[in-house]
């Protein structure tokens, strides 16, 4: 977990040479490792550095605004619109790529906590603002808005392409939606049959492809009826975020090969965020 930051720059000591654009600067109150060079205090960075924080965790501007904190024991790549977090966890208002997932919170106020677990796993959890995250193929496999948490497993097998979701069938616009329980994502089906099952609550597999910022393609390949009518509230509207509340512990979804698991409650986000006392991150001004 991420340790309390102390907001007092020091001298940066023997920083290793780079060159090309400065991406900004990061800081810590002790030392950390930048492209196999040990630095104390701060230390200038550029595109492509690898970071690796020490017993305390370190703080990242970046010259456009963002901010982020890269958790202790933790290592990242830096790049210009993004952190590859190769270990530990970051917490921050800029894009992460973690294990082929492209984590973006939305707009100025939003806040994402990213964590590794285990050799293939993320859990995502939204403190503020909303949260999206998408696949290695652009397919939106998760909306959380604050206070939510998913875990997610990206499949690297044949099956990467499949999907298979779950929710209320509903007609919109001459379009028939669905949005999904675990992800809070919203699918536009398409074949299938799928016109006779409004108003029930379905399971339905197929190919996702990127439509919008809010919703996939879903090419239909089956449809199982899971009830013949939708709970009470079931369905925003085209353009909701979403945050997967109300789910039931245990829900799953598969997303262009994703394994989106749901946390019941905002326990999750205790788990996930700790009381650790670590400094508000700033807004970015991206």
């Amino acid at each position: 977990m991420a340790l309390n930051l102390v907001g007092v720059l020091t001298l940066a000591m023997a920083a290793p040479p780079a060159t090309g654009p400065v991406l900004g600067m990061v800081t810590a109150n002790g030392s950390f490792t930048l492209d196999s060079s040990r630095v104390q205090g701060n230390a200038t960075l550029f595109e492509g550095n690898i970071l690796e924080t020490g017993k305390a965790s370190s703080q990242l501007h970046w010259t456009n605004g963002g901010r982020m904190q890269l958790a202790a024991e933790s290592r990242g790549i830096v790049y210009r619109d993004r952190l590859v977090l190769e270990r530990g966890e970051n917490l921050g208002n800029y894009q992460v790529e973690a294990r082929t997932l492209r984590i973006r919170p939305e707009g100025s106020e939003a806040q994402a906590r990213v964590s590794l677990k285990g050799p293939d796993r993320v859990l995502v959890a939204a403190l503020s603002g909303t949260v999206r995250v998408a696949s290695a193929g652009g397919v939106l496999v998760a909306n959380l808005e604050a206070g939510h948490a998913l875990e997610l497993e990206p499949d690297q097998g044949p099956a990467a392409g499949s999907s298979t979701v779950t929710g209320c069938l509903e007609s919109d616009s001459g379009k028939y939606v669905l949005q999904d329980e675990a992800s809070a994502v919203r699918f536009v089906l398409q074949g299938g049959g799928v016109a006779q099952h409004v108003g029930n609550r379905v399971q339905v597999t197929g190919t996702a492809t990127p439509s919008s910022e809010w919703a996939n393609l879903l090419q239909v390949t089956s449809l199982k009826v899971l009830a013949r009518k939708c709970g009470k509230g079931a369905g925003a509207k085209p353009g909701a975020a979403g945050g997967a509340a109300g789910m039931a512990a245990g829900t799953k979804a598969i997303i262009a090969g994703v394994i989106v698991a749901g946390a019941a409650t905002g326990g999750a986000i205790a788990a996930v965020s700790g009381d650790d006392g670590g400094p508000t991150i700033s807004p970015s001004s991206r």
